[in-house]
């Protein structure tokens, strides 16, 4: 079974010559990639910080270079210097997909994925507390297996 991800070159505004080169749309639409690239193809502007609010990740940038390497999308990037509450000045990387690269991948059906990235994004997201719980449960048994420790073998810190 392969994995590979063919882009696309599709003719973007309707001139002739005028193409841009789209990536592949994913099979599984309730991951972080998934609305990452939805969001993207709706003109969004993203950056690191609004992917926490937004996604619920932290990892914006790896999500992009999966997008951009594996599945053929060109994103383009951009440094944008903010101050911060601590008074210095940070560089954060602005992520966004041009009008031409968003037209033709909208001519090759991205209103039906965009569409069905979300509901399913939306249906992830009502599982949240049932997450929570299990995230708990797991750290509880995680902290109880560290005191737990066999009885010959001495402490490497007394």
């Amino acid at each position: 079974m392969s994995n590979a991800h063919h882009p696309e070159k599709i003719e973007a505004a309707g001139a002739p010559g005028d193409t841009a080169i789209i990536g592949s749309f994913m099979a599984r639409r309730n991951t972080v990639r998934a609305e990452t690239l939805a969001r993207l193809l709706n003109g969004e502007r993203l950056t690191g910080l609004g992917a926490v609010a937004e996604s619920s990740t932290t990892r914006l940038a790896a999500a992009v270079h999966v997008l951009r390497t594996k599945y053929g999308w060109s994103i383009e990037g951009q440094d944008l210097d903010v101050g911060c509450k601590d008074g210095r000045v940070s560089e954060v990387a602005v992520y966004f997909m041009t009008c031409e690269s968003i037209l033709a991948a909208f001519n090759a059906g991205a209103s039906d994925f965009i569409r069905s990235v979300f509901e399913q994004r939306k249906a992830r997201r009502k599982q949240a507390p049932k997450a929570r719980r299990e995230a708990e449960r797991r750290n509880i048994a995680r902290a109880l297996a560290r005191q737990r420790h066999n009885p010959w073998q001495g402490d490497f810190f007394q």
